[in-house]
Formats: C-alpha cells, sequence, structure tokens
C-alpha cells in the first residue's frame, strides 16, 4: 500500500496502528450519537451519523488495499 507522497507502508505495523485510529474514531462517533439520541439533540444526531459515515469512507480504501 501507498501512503502519503508515495512512501511504501508495511501491512504489519503501521497499517494496525492506522485501522485502530479508525476503529476508535468509530466508537467516538457511536458515543456520539448516543449521547445527542438521549439528550433529543436532532442537529448533534444528524452530525454524529454523518461523521460516523465519513469514518467507515476513510476505512474503504484502506481494507480495499491497492485495488483500483
Amino acid at each position: 500500500m501507498i501512503l502519503g507522497r508515495g512512501l511504501p507502508v508495511k501491512a504489519g505495523g503501521v497499517m494496525k496502528w492506522i485501522i485502530a485510529g479508525w476503529l476508535l474514531f468509530i466508537v467516538s462517533a457511536a458515543f456520539f450519537i448516543l449521547s445527542a439520541w438521549r439528550s433529543g439533540d436532532m442537529l448533534a444526531l444528524g452530525g454524529g451519523f454523518f461523521f460516523l459515515v465519513a469514518c467507515f469512507s476513510f476505512l474503504v480504501p484502506i481494507t480495499r488495499g491497492d485495488r483500483h
């Protein structure tokens, strides 16, 4: 996989940290959505859902690899 300015990234070490970071963002989005739901804040709830979708969209190219 190529990351940044064409620098190759080994699938082992660095990729685990990248995926772990995105999974933590997903967990954060889930807690944000739950908090917005409990408080009844529809604007925050919508923002939480958009943030969750954005997190998953960033994971797609990582999990699919270099297939164009």
